[in-house]
C-alpha cells in the first residue's frame, strides 16, 4: 500500500494538518489511480521518535505491507536523520516521495531552521509550549540567526 504520511508540531495547527492531508490525497488520486492508500497524522515534534502513527509507519514497513511513503516536505517525516530513514525503507523494498524537496533551499536556509526547530523544541520542552518564556526565546533566536545571515 502507499502510506500518505503528514505532521504537524502542535495541535494548534489543525488547519496545516488537513492541508496536508488535502494536498496528500489529491496527489495520490492523480498520480496513484487506484492503488489502496493508507493517511496516517500525526502531532509533535520533528525531533521526536516516539510518535505514534510514526510509529505504526514504520510497523507497517517492517511487515512488509508499505510499497511507498508520501509526505508533503521531508521534515513532516523526520526533522533529522532522513537519510537513516531512506536506507531503512530501501531495506524493506519502500520508496520514500518528497512532494516539495528542498532542493531551492541554500545550506544557510536549512542550517537556520534546523536551528530554529532544536530551540523551539528544548525550549518547549523547559517552559511548556504556550509560555510566553518560549515564544520570547523563539523570537530571539529568529531575530539572531536572521542578522547573522545579512
Amino acid at each position: 500500500m502507499i502510506v500518505l504520511y503528514a505532521r504537524v508540531s502542535g495541535h494548534d495547527q489543525k488547519e496545516d494538518l488537513q492541508r496536508q492531508v488535502q494536498q496528500l490525497e489529491q496527489w495520490a488520486l492523480v498520480a496513484r489511480t487506484g492503488q489502496l492508500t493508507l493517511t496516517l497524522t500525526d502531532s509533535g515534534s520533528g525531533l521526536d521518535t516516539e510518535r505514534k502513527n510514526l510509529q505504526r509507519l514504520l510497523t507497517l514497513v517492517q511487515d512488509y505491507q508499505v510499497a511507498e511513503v508520501v509526505v508533503t516536505f521531508s521534515d513532516r517525516l523526520t526533522r533529522f536523520g532522513l537519510s537513516y530513514l531512506r536506507s531503512l525503507f530501501s531495506g524493506y523494498g519502500v520508496t520514500l516521495t518528497v512532494l516539495h524537496p528542498d532542493d531551492e533551499k541554500t545550506p544557510e536556509q536549512e542550517l537556520t531552521e534546523d536551528l530554529l526547530a532544536l530551540i523551539a523544541s528544548f525550549a518547549g520542552r523547559l517552559y511548556g509550549l504556550r509560555s510566553r518564556k518560549q515564544k520570547a526565546l523563539l523570537a530571539c533566536a529568529k531575530q539572531v540567526l536572521t542578522e547573522q545571515e545579512e
